[in-house]
């Protein structure tokens, strides 16, 4: 698996995950909280619906109890025979506009005396056995009629009128009301919202419903006993609302608690709405979720590709480099910049690592030349300088016989100048392959740098060569081996020497570097190639017609024995230039 593929399933499943869960929670608190809040408006509703529902009736038995002490009503003893209570309760009915359908007057057998609307002649009350009495001061009857369409349609309502100048009581007054009212109610409570009210009594049987639920239901059909609260509260809950042609339905219910010393009827009113609607903001809002996550799934796998390609793309840069580097090993990375420090601290560290390996690589070059040079330097030790000491001895006694011409004490002079050659070649071989392990004293290095100018100022001179030094550091101080310190500043000198021209210019300076001593050799000399400088301490390596190409190498040797650098560089005349970096940190021997 590739790490973009790999980024992209992790960054969208993370997202995915995280987006769905916290979805889910959302969703489930956000129904939870609506379905609380919806059912406790609709028990508000309800308990306000009934609330009213029984002040209405309240009001009405109020009245009912006012009329039947009136004056008016002890016309019953003569019949009514001048109308006069017959017109009296006409006017109260035409006051109460629409909520009486009728108003009588009985006596005690029940035949009517008077009327607010024409009667046939000898007309009775109605016949009613299922009274409900409600007490007070002068006890009310109430029955709800159920006439022959789908809910009831009439309250009757009946109070004895008493005999205010005997004992006992004349007769009943009765007010049929009309049952339209108590259903404008309940219409009126759901008239803004697709909602719908069932009102039952106190037998659990339905005696009203909303306009909406009128329209389809019967009422005498309805049966809703199993909505009953199983706890005391009337708690709001969802039920199974197909009775009223829904699925489901979220309900509140209230139970009638009367009004002042009207104890109520008992009868219980339902508020009820489908979930379907009651929950449509859950579900535009599980849509706007479902996009929301659509856009963030979109947003994301954008990310996630991006970041998946900075990350790749300079990895398989790299992976195309290592390619090409087996190919051809002085291929160089391609530089990738990128945001993600990380990515671009591991192509520093790649190229780096390249570059250390190339060191160590040269230093084992360097090191399997140095065992030749060891090698060699072994066998000429045992093998040349004894025919070189024979050869020398054998000369010096030449020299010494008499008459020797010219030519012969000239060639003696040769035999002995190049066996000092040669001997001196065996030696620096020696050096090379077996560096003596310095001494570390403490010793001043700008009093070392004298020494060695003075002992090659002749040949400077020799050359017009001007060999100046600048010494400026302020501590030259160091622990190091004073003689092999001489070795490597004459071996840069000698070499300046060699490669300047006539009246050139070498320059030895010194300065304070932090917590380290910097020394440069400068001089004007035709420099040192770019392409070179990587060889030029290797041994053998020589640009000098003659050299052994060893000097170089015995004085990095030095350097690195001193935890020391050496850097080459160009000089401000074009020539060469070599720095020492000598740190005052003090090391291991």
């Amino acid at each position: 698996m590739t790490i973009r593929k790999a980024l992209l399933r992790a960054f969208l499943g993370l997202v995915l995950g995280s987006t769905l869960s916290m979805g889910a929670l959302s969703f489930y608190e956000f129904r939870r909280s609506l379905q609380q809040e919806i059912a406790g408006n609709l028990q508000f509703g309800a308990s306000t619906v009934l609330q009213r529902i029984d002040t209405f009736l309240f009001a009405q038995l109020e009245n009912l109890r006012l009329w039947s002490r009136l004056e008016i009503m002890q016309d019953i003893r003569v019949d009514d025979v001048d109308k006069r209570l017959a017109h009296f309760l006409a006017d109260l009915r035409a006051g109460q506009g629409s909520v009486f359908q009728t108003l009588l007057c009985t006596d005690t057998n029940g035949r009517v005396i008077a009327s607010s609307a024409p009667l046939a002649y000898a007309a009775f009350a109605p016949e009613i056995d299922d009274w409900i009495k409600i007490p007070g001061n002068g006890p009310v009857e109430l029955s709800l009629q159920t006439g022959h369409g789908r809910s009831a349609d009439t309250v009757v309502l009946r109070t004895r009128i008493p005999d205010a100048f005997g004992q006992g009581d004349l007769g009943y007054l009765y007010a049929l009301l009309n049952w339209r009212e108590v259903l404008d109610l309940l219409d009126d409570a759901v008239a803004q919202h697709t909602r719908g009210a069932v009102l039952l009594d106190a037998a659990g049987r339905a005696i009203g419903m909303s306009a909406e639920l009128r329209k389809r239901l019967d009422t005498s059909a309805l049966d809703l006993h199993d909505w009953q609260s199983p706890r005391p509260g009337d708690t709001p809950f969802i039920r199974d609302g197909k009775a009223l042609g829904y699925a489901n339905v979220l309900v509140g219910s209230a139970t009638s608690s009367g009004y002042q010393h009207f104890p109520g009827l008992g009868w219980r009113l339902f508020m009820v709405e489908p979930t379907q609607q009651a929950f449509q903001p859950i579900w535009r809002l599980l849509g706007t979720m479902f996009i929301l996550l659509l856009l963030t799934l979109s947003v994301a796998a954008w990310i996630s590709w991006r970041l998946a390609r900075r990350i790749a793309q300079p990895l398989m840069g790299l992976t195309e480099f290592t390619r090409r580097f087996r190919k051809d090993e002085h291929s160089r990375p391609v530089a990738a910049t990128t945001a993600i420090s990380e990515v671009d601290e591991l192509d520093q560290a790649f190229v780096e690592m390249l570059e250390t390996l190339a060191q160590s690589r040269e230093q084992i070059v360097r090191a399997g030349k140095l065992a030749v040079v060891g090698e060699m330097a072994a066998i000429m030790a045992h093998e040349v300088r004894t025919p070189l000491g024979i050869l020398k001895s054998s000369a010096q006694l030449l020299e010494r016989q008499p008459n020797l011409g010219d030519k012969e004490r000239e060639l003696i002079g040769f035999i002995t100048s190049e066996t000092d050659r040669l001997n001196r070649l065996v030696t620096l071989l020696l050096e090379c392959a077996r560096p003596r392990p310095p001494e570390f004293k403490a010793r001043d290095v700008h009093e070392i740098v004298t020494t060695v100018v003075n002992l090659l100022a002749a040949k400077a001179e020799k050359k017009h060569v001007r060999l100046r030094t600048d010494l400026q550091a302020e501590n030259p101080l160091l622990l190091c081996d004073g003689e092999q310190l001489t070795q490597v500043f004459l071996n840069l000198l000698i070499n300046a020497l060699d490669f300047v021209p006539e009246g050139g210019h070498i320059d030895i300076h010194s300065r304070d570097d932090g917590d380290a001593l910097l020394v440069s050799v400068l001089d004007d000399g035709p420099g040192i190639a770019p392409e070179l400088r990587a060889h030029i301490f290797d041994p053998f390596f020589s640009r000098r017609e003659g050299g052994i190409g060893l000097g170089l190498t015995i004085v990095q040797q030095i350097v690195h024995v001193h935890h020391a650098s050496i850097q080459i560089a160009d000089s401000p005349w074009g020539g060469a230039r070599f720095d020492i970096r000598f740190s005052h940190q003090p090391h291991s021997a």
